[in-house]
């Protein structure tokens, strides 16, 4: 009855006689003859070796004879042929049938074609490889796994080289770790989990620890890592040692370790059951896999009772499929005798009476176990790397080499991109298969040869590169995968790049702008590296006319290829910003024609390279003078620290020009002194010989000197209070007058606000104070009645205008004129008159004298300054 059942059931099996020469097959069952392709007759008669064939393995072999030998059990798995030649994975097992006696009669055994167990272990290695190849390309960056609450899972060979802890030491520790004293006190790990789950990714820079104590720099980012379901199963973390270049831009990367297991296969468990499903008969095999001891103890239970959930709902249909006379077949979940949890693919059959009936029922289950734990963990580990790949923000690719008929790397293909890296790159999504020249035909061929380099030494090689289309550049680390593939992680460095040349810019114009003493250069070289810096089509300085807005650009930076702008151009024939400008606003515009302000006006402002635009005003005292201006020839957003970068030149230009403009003015400062000094020298010895010549007696001498002297003094103090450069005509007056009583009512002074240089005041002062003394000697001052009138005004005869200025004095003795002409006298009539190359009448009416002096206003030395000077 049993070797009807055999014959019946789905799973492979054959009965040998080891009695007999050569242990022929004497029963081979139907099953077995379809799995190996041979015919009844082929079979019978003959050993089991006629399966073996080239990729049968010799130690299997070995393992095999020895069980034979010893007449005992065995079960592995060996590579046999079928009869085409096709080699299969057979789970065999082999084991002695003795008789009542106790002496050997036949060898039993069975075969199951395991193969495609093998594929999927094959399957998990390549998956695992896969995520292998994304791990060594990360060879300069640490990758921490955590669990939700932040315990380290895995642990990568960059986290051990960089951190110092090997996986082992870190595995089940928090990730607090590696986070220096303060940020532990501070929480920023938690912090850093929960902005990962809130926002999708935490991006930070900050000090870590090593295990020596060390602390480091590290550029890091956390990501939640997710279920295909998306339930959150951890964190992810990568990071990289920052410390050499803490001012660049950051390494970053991600890497994971992920599960692997090798696979064990199990044996068949053959059962009997009546037609009411209750257990009749079990192998031993089936006893020692089901871990029984003892099959009384399980004899007459129900069969269906083994199973749980979906399985047992299986297992009512293959059992009535059965009992029909069909063929039954499920897999599913079933205890062990002792409670341990297996999965069974289990072949349900009808063993058939003498009258074709079913009388029993032949279950047949092989352990699948260890199968569906392959199953679970590939799953899992394409969950995992899938999850990891589509999420890491860096670009990753694996590609193989496409060689030419000499050899020759000429392109490559393909093999995966992540979504990173289509973002990056511009590239399609579904770039897999296609070459790099399909896409890009004009790639540069170094960067093929890199690749193929990375390949051919297995060593790996970072390099960087500048897509100018995306005005974005990349480090790339390119490492081998295997004699025809390699792969890729690009990490954007395009805000460093630019961050580096900004800073490298910032040095180069304070060492170039340190000892230039030119205006013009000065503004020439700040422009220019503002333009280059920051890629712009023109870049200047250009001085403001507020009543007619207008700007005149005496010179600028263009970039190559574009027409020079410089000249005069009106505010108003580019937009309407003017007014932002004349509020001391900054005026930037990423795109001219969606401007409100320039829309109008864009046409114009794209015939110049303008289509975007930055502006930034210089005032003096509230009011726009000058301006700094960036062209765009394509229009875009102005970063921040561009904006930032151009008002640094800004303000280094305006310094570089405040120093040249003080160093002018001091220079000029000292140049008036000394010839103020020698002036005055001259003036104070022409005095003193003058009033010598002319005095009558020492003690004369001396009141008359001092009295000039003082008066000098004066005029010289005046002047140092207008810096050298001059002063009004006003002050001068008052000054000299004020022993006097200039401004009360004896003394009236009056006229407009004009200003008078330095030598002019100096003689100005000299001849008001002789016309004084005399006037308090002689004239109108010398009695408590008189007094004296000083009056100034523009005169105008169509010509150039001219400035009259008169001595009157009323009320004092009745005047003659003089019989001999003394210094003073001589002097009122030559010093100013001749210095400013005028006219001088001096009269002496009975009523009182009179000196009027005629002279061009340009002559008396009057500058902007000294004439626009407030009143004091």
């Amino acid at each position: 009855m049993l070797f009807s059942a055999v014959e019946k059931t789905g799973l492979p099996m054959i009965v040998t006689d080891p009695n007999r020469p050569n242990d022929p097959i004497v029963f081979a069952n139907r099953a077995f003859l379809e799995l190996t392709g041979y015919a009844a007759d082929e079979v019978m008669g003959r050993n089991c070796r006629f399966l073996q064939g080239p990729d049968t393995e010799p130690n299997r072999l070995a393992e095999l004879r020895a069980a034979l030998a010893e007449d005992r059990d065995i079960a592995l798995e060996i590579t046999n042929h079928r009869r085409d030649g096709t080699p299969f994975v057979n789970h065999l097992f082999v084991g002695p049938v003795y008789g009542a006696d106790g002496r050997l009669l036949y060898r039993f055994g069975s075969q199951l074609d395991v193969t495609e167990v093998h594929r999927n272990r094959a399957r998990l290695v390549e998956s695992e490889e896969r995520q292998r190849a994304i791990l060594d390309s990360a060879i300069e960056m640490a990758i921490i796994a955590t669990d939700t609450e932040g315990r380290i899972t895995d642990w990568n060979v960059g986290a051990e080289r960089i951190l110092g802890w090997s996986a082992e030491e870190m595995r089940g520790r928090t990730v607090e770790r590696i986070f220096t004293p303060e940020d532990r006190a501070a929480g920023r790990a938690e912090a850093e989990m929960r902005r990962a789950l809130a926002d999708g990714s935490a991006e930070d820079e900050r000090w870590h620890l090593r295990k020596d104590g060390r602390r480091f720099y590290a550029a890091g980012d956390m990501t939640p890592l997710r279920g295909v379901g998306g339930e959150h199963r951890g964190f992810v973390k990568a990071m990289s040692d920052r410390t050499p270049q803490r001012e660049a831009a950051a390494k970053q990367q991600a890497d994971a370790e992920f599960m692997r297991g090798v696979l064990a296969s199990s044996a068949d468990c053959i059962k009997v059951l009546d037609l009411d499903g209750d257990l009749t008969f079990m192998s031993e095999g089936g006893m020692r896999v089901m871990e029984v001891s003892d099959f009384n103890h399980i004899r007459g239970c129900p069969w269906l009772n083994f199973w749980q959930g979906q399985g047992h709902a299986d297992a009512v249909v293959a059992l009535d499929a059965a009992k029909a006379g069909g063929v039954g077949h499920f897999q599913g979940a079933a205890d062990t005798y002792l409670g341990t949890p297996k999965w069974w693919d289990v072949q349900v059959t009808p063993i058939l009476g003498a009258d074709e009936r079913p009388e029993k029922i032949l279950s047949v289950s092989r352990d699948i176990t260890e199968q569906k734990s392959v199953e679970g963990r590939l799953a899992a580990s394409e969950e995992r790397w899938r999850g990891l790949f589509t999420g890491m923000q860096e670009g990753f690719l694996s590609a193989e080499l496409v060689r030419d008929a000499d050899g020759r790397a000429v392109d490559f293909r393909f093999l995966e991109v992540n979504p990173a890296f289509a973002g990056l790159t511009g590239l399609p999504a579904d770039s897999a298969g296609r070459t790099m020249r399909d896409l890009v035909p004009d790639i540069p061929q170094w960067l093929i040869d890199t690749y193929a380099r990375v390949i051919e030494t297995g060593a790996p090689e970072n390099f960087e590169i500048h897509v100018p289309e995306l005005h974005r550049t990349f480090e790339v680390r390119a490492s081998r995968q295997d004699e025809r593939r390699f792969a890729a992680l690009f990490l954007e460095i395009s805000d460093r790049k630019r961050t580096e040349a900004r800073r490298a810019a910032t040095a180069e114009l304070g060492d170039r702008l340190r000892d230039v003493d030119d205006r013009r250069e000065i503004t020439r070289i700040a422009a220019e590296i503002m333009g280059r810096t920051l890629g712009l089509s023109h870049a200047g300085y250009g001085q403001v006319d507020l009543s007619a807005e207008t700007i005149l650009v005496e010179q600028e930076w263009t970039a190559p290829g574009l027409t020079d702008i410089a000249g005069l151009h009106r505010f108003r024939d580019y937009g309407s910003y003017i007014e932002d400008l004349k509020a001391g606003r900054n005026v930037v515009i990423g795109d001219t024609a969606g401007d409100p302000r320039t829309a109008e006006d864009a046409d114009a402002l794209a015939a110049i390279s303008a289509r975007g635009l930055l502006n930034l005003p210089v005032l003096e005292h509230g009011r726009l003078v000058a301006l700094f201006y960036g062209l765009r020839a394509e229009p875009g957003a102005w970063a921040p620290e561009d904006i930032a970068f151009v008002r640094n030149v800004v303000d280094r230009t305006r310094s570089a020009v405040a120093r040249v403009e003080a160093e002018a003015r001091r220079d000029l400062l000292n140049h008036e002194l000394s010839h103020r000094m020698k002036n005055l020298l001259a003036m104070v010895q022409s005095i003193a010989a003058q009033t010598m010549r002319a005095a009558s007696a020492v003690e004369e001498a001396r009141d008359v000197l001092g009295g000039r002297l003082i008066a000098l003094g004066k005029a010289h103090d005046l002047l140092m209070g207008g810096a050298l450069a001059g002063t009004r005509i006003r002050d001068v007056v008052r000054e000299a007058l004020a022993v006097h009583g200039a401004g009360g009512d004896r003394i009236q002074v009056s006229g407009p606000d004009e200003g008078i240089g330095a030598d002019q005041a100096l003689s100005l002062s000299l001849m008001l104070h002789e016309l004084a003394t005399n006037a308090a000697k002689y004239g109108a001052l010398s009695n408590g009645d008189g007094r004296v009138e000083v009056d100034w005004e523009r005169l105008a005869d169509g010509g150039e205008p001219l400035l009259r200025l008169r001595w009157r004095e009323r009320g004092g003795p009745l005047v003659a004129p003089p019989t001999r002409k003394g210094f003073g006298s001589r002097f009122i009539q030559r010093a100013l008159a001749t210095q400013v190359g005028g006219e001088l009448s001096l009269d002496y009416p009975p009523e009182g004298v009179v000196c009027t002096l005629t002279a061009p206003l340009a002559a008396f030395g009057a500058t902007r300054e000294t004439t626009a000077a407030p009143r004091g």
